[in-house]
């Protein structure tokens, strides 16, 4: 006798996981945009040799002194105490995390010009004495750019793998990862109820496909008539608990990854801005030391 493997139509709750865009994005862009590009006309109109309107200590080393870049890394620095230890704080997270990456670019572009785009646009490097030239600038740039490049890489990251949670959540019936469980086990239960009583081939396949993700087992058992419309009903808790098994584990993976790239993000996270803070107070120092001693008395 032919077993019907269908299970029943049921059609899907439609459901809508969606974060709308908050407009922090375009005033945090604009805020850093016209920040940077004032101390550029700075650097264009007051610094360059070949434009150089003021001479002396203050526009010849204070201003280049990188202070206001070291205060916006501070800043990018900041938005992980708020995740963690201040959630009071006004504004969504989603705010500060367009915050944190924008300000993290202009930390860049401000480090860049602080160094006259040396190590970018000429490398003079000769030696292993190019890294630790100017307390530790070689690593404390390239550290920077790096970690504000993972920054971005992370947040494309994870609207990926939101976005493949969301999608998943919505066409599973269920929704998200927390949800599926109760549900699994409540489909074990309908099948464990379903098997008492029943032959070893009943029992044998249940078993099988309980471990399937995805697909069920194709051979199917010779069942006696008495028990083909339970296996029916069997079968259709077995396909709904393959199919939501694959859409956990889509959801636990997809999870996985962006909480291993934040782990590696937030270990690196301190080593580098210990490097950059060793350089900027560093080299602060030097400038006010220089200052005193070439006042005059």
């Amino acid at each position: 006798m032919a077993v019907s493997t269908k299970t029943p139509g049921k059609k899907a709750v439609a459901r809508i996981w969606h974060t709308p865009t908050s407009k922090a994005a375009l005033y945090w862009l604009l805020f850093v945009a016209g920040y940077t590009a004032l101390f550029y006309i700075l650097y264009l109109l007051l610094l360059h040799e070949k434009a150089r309107f003021f001479k002396g200590p203050f526009f010849d080393v204070v201003f280049r002194c990188g202070v206001m870049s070291y205060l916006m890394i501070l800043g990018v620095a900041a938005y992980s105490l708020r995740a963690r230890f201040f959630h009071g704080l006004p504004w969504k997270a989603q705010n500060w995390v367009w915050a944190h990456m924008w300000v993290g670019i202009a930390s860049i572009m401000l480090a860049l010009l602080h160094a006259d785009f040396r190590y970018i646009l000429h490398f003079e490097c000769s030696g292993v004495n190019c890294l630790t030239d100017k307390y530790l600038a070689l690593p404390s740039l390239y550290g920077l750019i790096f970690l504000v490049f993972s920054g971005i890489v992370g947040r494309l990251l994870d609207s990926w793998q939101t976005k493949m949670i969301a999608q998943d959540a919505s066409t599973n019936g269920v929704g998200i990862a927390k949800a599926i469980p109760a549900r699994l086990s409540e489909l074990e239960y309908i099948i464990e109820r379903l098997n008492a009583g029943k032959s070893d081939a009943f029992k044998q396949y249940c078993e099988r496909a309980l471990a399937c993700v995805g697909l069920l087992p194709t051979d199917l058992p010779a069942l006696l008539a008495q028990e083909q419309a339970d296996f029916q009903r069997a079968h259709a808790a077995l396909a709904e608990h393959a199919r939501l098994a694959a859409s956990l584990q889509v959801q636990t993976r997809a999870r996985l990854i962006f909480k291993t790239w934040r782990r590696i993000h937030m270990v690196l996270v301190p080593l580098i801005l210990l490097v950059i803070s060793y350089h900027a107070v560093a080299e602060l120092i030097r400038v006010l030391l220089g200052l005193i001693h070439t006042r005059p008395l």
